[in-house]
């Protein structure tokens, strides 16, 4: 797709294109650049030994129960909707037990900061921020604070900051452009704005225009999201990780959560903070040079992007066709076919954005993400990819498809039970079948530990570590903040699995997400709205009661699914409540180490109030942008 040249707003440097060619579906020869070894081989087959393993053990105490008198078709139903369901939850706790062993033993066979090397010549770098419709004031206050961390490293000559624009918003439209323009003046790097007159390609097409049109000025590019943050030390890092790998065309960071004001929001980066790491030190462990690339607060090569990453139109109409939506990990695999490793830097500090700020919000991305990942699938026909990029796929699908397995096999299990009738008059209200579930308690305690346990992996190794466990807040703060979690995870799982259900049945209805910005400052959740948001859940919830009442041991077996739906409205106003946030925050729950810290890490003097630097402090001149004239 050209580059738009008739656009109107615009602060841009001289042309310095490159080619980037479309790449077909068809088969494409597999590069011998850095494809692994047999050490990688022997840690996918331990992960895949301990998955079949621990679903073969979880998988026979209901087989156990059921066959003793013969499988009926309900039980055969259980039975075969519980297997690839504990496959995911296995998979899972194995990889998060890789990487458990992993931080414990303080391996440094993955990359972190201090193992980096400054490069003697920092390559030009470009940061290219995509927009659409958001809040220019914390855009601006966010590129405003790296730029003046870059500054601080004395690095600004060789980072220029692109704002790349697809606002269809006039008055949205109009803010950037004066944004732009003091940046320009103001900025210590080089700061440069376009908004595009034709938006076709979404975020992938507005990036592959800047590449064809001034990629071939910039060896690496590293890009960021509108609610991207990242420190001066790690964007130098990720150079010099790239300038002493040749074989590296992708190396993605995992962001940490910053920034939230809800009880919501305070939670999730609360969770990716303190276990988030475990997750994806495992995932690396295994996944290696395979790694998935995921469009954010990642370093690219540029040259590796142009000529494997340029991507093609699905056929068919919108949702499985037309532009590839969530395009990234494609764009990854692409450049792994052709041959540059794609290697994932958990332990690399630095890497911040914002979490959603309610569970609308949340539903709101996962069916973007769902329509993106079931997308995917058309993919899996597409020749040369490496064969884990194809199990991804598959993996990322099941992410989504497991709402509807999980909701199916609940309801089986409701039927097996109410099949076997309820007690007779006079007997006990807990009988009548309880003894058989107590009977899979083996099942149900293994569930539970693949479930809970990277949450606790996550909180023992803060705790075994003095400095982290003071940034979290203290030993008391961790453990209540993990209880608390515990709490809210499995009050909001029913809820989640019913908008993850919603989310697949309209994909595969041909329901179209469109293209809308993410909302990510706060607009709490009012009674009114939570109501219609939640009132099938509530309606779904108290229909299950109904169904439930008479059998004790289903009544007590579904208390957390017949808690989190019917009381879900509430759950969400006060989830998505920012006083709710600050109570908790004013009683030391749910603390961050970048929350502690102030991000003072950025180059930026630390609050005094632990407080982040915000759009309020852009808009009120406390930033070089906001003070030019």
């Amino acid at each position: 797709m050209p580059y738009d040249h008739h656009a109107t707003q615009r602060i841009l440097p001289p042309l310095q294109p490159t080619a980037m060619p479309e790449q077909p579906i068809s088969r494409v020869a597999l590069r011998a650049r850095g494809l692994g070894d047999a050490q990688m081989l022997w840690r996918r087959i331990a992960l895949l030994v301990g998955t079949l393993t621990l679903t073969a053990a979880a998988w026979y105490a209901p087989f156990e129960l059921f066959a003793g008198d013969g499988l009926s078709l309900l039980e055969w139903a259980g039975l075969l909707l519980f297997g690839p369901l504990f496959i995911g939850i296995a998979c899972w706790f194995c990889s998060a037990l890789a990487g458990f062993v992993l931080l414990s033993r303080r391996r440094h066979d993955m990359l972190d900061l201090k193992s980096i090397l400054r490069p003697a010549r920092l390559p030009r770098t470009a940061l290219l921020a995509t927009v659409r419709n958001e809040d220019v004031g914390a855009v601006y206050e966010r590129l405003a604070r790296m730029d003046r961390a870059l500054s601080a490293q004395d690095a600004n000559a060789s980072f220029d900051f692109f704002v790349l624009s697809d606002t269809s918003d006039a008055a949205c439209a109009a803010r950037e452009w004066e944004a732009a323009q003091r940046a320009s003046v103001s900025g210590r790097s080089k700061f440069y704005y376009r908004r595009r007159g034709d938006n076709r390609g979404r975020k992938a097409g507005n990036i592959s225009d800047w590449v064809r049109s001034f990629g071939g000025g910039y060896e690496y590019m590293i890009v960021l999201d509108a609610d991207s943050l990242m420190s001066a030390e790690l964007m130098v890092g990720l150079v010099g990780a790239m300038e002493a790998r040749p074989d590296l065309g992708v190396l993605q960071t995992t962001p940490m959560g910053v920034g939230g004001e809800t009880l919501f929001a305070r939670n999730l980066q609360f969770g990716i903070r303190l276990y988030g790491r475990v997750a994806t030190a495992g995932v690396a462990w295994w996944s290696g040079n395979e790694s998935l690339y995921w469009g954010h607060n990642a370093i690219l090569r540029t040259r590796a992007f142009a000529e494997a990453a340029g991507l093609p139109r699905l056929d068919g109409p919108a949702p499985f066709g037309g532009d590839i939506l969530s395009h990234d990990v494609v764009e990854g695999w692409f450049m792994r076919r052709a041959g540059w490793s794609v290697a994932m830097a958990p332990m690399l500090d630095g890497s911040y954005e914002e979490c959603p700020p309610t569970m609308a919000d949340e539903a709101t991305r996962d069916r973007r993400w769902c329509q993106g990942n079931f997308q995917h699938l058309a993919l899996l026909r597409a020749g040369g990819l490496h064969w884990l990029a194809k199990v991804q796929m598959l993996m990322a699908a099941m992410v989504y498809a497991a709402g509807p397995l999980w909701l199916a096999f609940i309801a089986v299990g409701v039927a097996l039970r109410v099949a076997q009738g309820a007690p007779s008059a006079g007997e006990p209200w807990f009988s009548g079948g309880a003894e058989r579930i107590l009977e899979l308690h083996w099942s149900i305690v293994l569930t539970i530990v693949m479930l809970f346990g990277p949450k606790v992996m996550g909180a023992a190794l803060a705790l075994a570590n003095p400095i982290e466990r003071k940034a979290f807040g203290g030993g008391a703060a961790i453990a209540g903040g993990l209880a608390i979690d515990f709490l809210i995870s499995a009050a909001m799982a029913p809820v989640r699995m019913l908008f993850a259900c919603r989310a697949v049945f309209e994909t595969l209805a041909g329901v179209d997400t469109g293209w809308r910005a993410q909302r990510r400052s706060i607009n709490e959740t009012t009674w009114q709205d939570a109501w219609r948001t939640h009132r099938w859940h509530f309606a779904i919830g108290v229909a299950t009661l109904l169904i439930a009442a008479p059998y004790a041991e289903l009544v007590i077996w579904m208390a957390p699914i017949l808690i989190g739906l019917v009381f879900s409205p509430a759950i969400d106003v006060v989830m998505s409540s920012a006083l709710a946030g600050g109570l908790a925050r004013r009683f030391g729950l749910f603390v961050t180490p970048e929350e502690s810290l102030g991000l003072a890490r950025l180059g930026e003097p630390a609050r005094t109030d632990g407080a982040a630097l915000g759009p309020k402090d852009w808009e009120t001149g406390d930033t070089a942008v906001a003070r030019v004239a």
